[in-house]
């Protein structure tokens, strides 16, 4: 099962990894044989049960409410999601790029230029409330077979654990006027285990795009989805079909931001705004990133006394993220209004 101390030690420095300067980590780090030693005997005896989360809400680049675990649940969700992936990676389809190695937002971002490249038409898909509304039943019935079986019982009392998060109360066909209040739903953003599980809540809809409709010509991050193709009527059936499949899996598309667009057409795309323009595409920063950027940059600069440790993190965090675009002059002319370029 993985809970030898030298595995349960490896899953502690990955789950540290990067924050070092939380006292919790730093805390749990300091001397952590003899807490990973009680909490293999917890998960042994099957005793464990998850902490509370600390809540917290973010406004960038939307407000979200974000859960942040104890440091010791952060360490059994990488060892649970450690043994998961080898069964969870074989199943994924390879347009899917979330939560996985090799695979995040720029490469999914370039995948979706080369379509934009290469088709007339783009079918933009989006969920409404996506990590609040996963139901809990839907999201084992998922989960359960390519988890480790002496692990479900650890997978499910996660699940069922819940943690903060939005309330939705979406109907479905079938549903009585209670059946939102007494199936349990919801993933508390923040957690390995939420963004793991959230990837796989869309794969049955990855499948029935390649395989049923033959439109495998599609990238997906989590629930967002671009579908491309030249015949828009064949984009606005699988449209439909994608829709039916999600609410079979009690889920429901965004009705505003679901739409066909043509690939002239500028799109948005995790962060950036993908255009067609003769044989080319033009990739740029949404104006959202830039206006985000300026804040926290600026309000660093401002910071008395200056920490130039985390101005300089900012920059080249921002700078990184931005040079995946075509954002040459976007870039300087940035650096310039905050007085860091020569």
């Amino acid at each position: 099962m993985g809970l030898e101390l030298a595995n349960l030690i490896g899953m502690a420095r990955a789950a540290a990894k990067g924050k070092s300067r939380s006292p919790d980590v730093a805390a749990f780090m300091l001397d952590p044989v003899p807490k990973l030693e009680a909490l293999a005997r917890e998960l042994e005896e099957r005793r464990y049960a998850p902490g509370s989360a600390r809540a917290f809400v973010i406004h960038e680049p939307k407000r979200r409410l974000i859960a942040a675990l104890p440091f010791r649940d952060r360490v059994v969700q990488h060892l649970l999601i450690d043994a998961s992936m080898p069964a969870l990676e074989r199943w994924f389809a390879p347009q899917s790029y979330a939560c996985r190695t090799g695979k995040g937002t720029h490469r999914a971002l370039r995948r979706a230029a080369e379509l934009h490249r290469g088709f007339a038409w783009v079918l933009r898909i989006d969920l409404a409330k996506f990590f609040p509304s996963i139901d809990h039943d839907m999201l084992l019935g998922i989960i359960r077979p390519r988890t480790p079986c002496e692990l479900r019982w650890l997978a499910e009392r996660i699940v069922r654990a819940g943690g903060p998060c939005e309330q939705v109360a979406l109907h479905f066909p079938g549903d009585d006027l209670l059946a939102p209040h007494q199936r349990p739903h919801g993933l508390p953003i923040g957690n390995l285990t939420s963004q793991v599980w959230a990837n796989a809540m869309l794969t049955p809809v990855d499948h029935m795009l390649a395989s049923q409709l033959g439109l495998g010509t599609f990238v997906r991050y989590c629930d967002d989805i671009l579908v491309y193709a030249d015949d828009r009527v064949r984009l606005e059936r699988a449209w439909a079909r994608i829709e039916e499949r999600c609410a079979s899996l009690r889920l429901r598309l965004h009705p505003r931001k679901c739409r066909l667009h043509r690939t002239t057409e500028p799109v948005a795309f995790l962060g950036f705004v993908l255009q067609r323009v003769d044989a080319s595409v033009r990739v740029s920063l949404r104006a959202e990133n830039v206006r985000s950027f300026r804040r926290r940059a600026g309000g660093l600069l401002q910071t008395r006394p200056l920490d130039a440790s985390l101005v300089v993190a900012c920059v080249r965090s921002w700078l990184a993220h931005a040079r995946h675009g075509h954002t040459a002059s976007l870039r300087h002319r940035e650096l310039e209004l905050l007085g860091l370029c020569d």
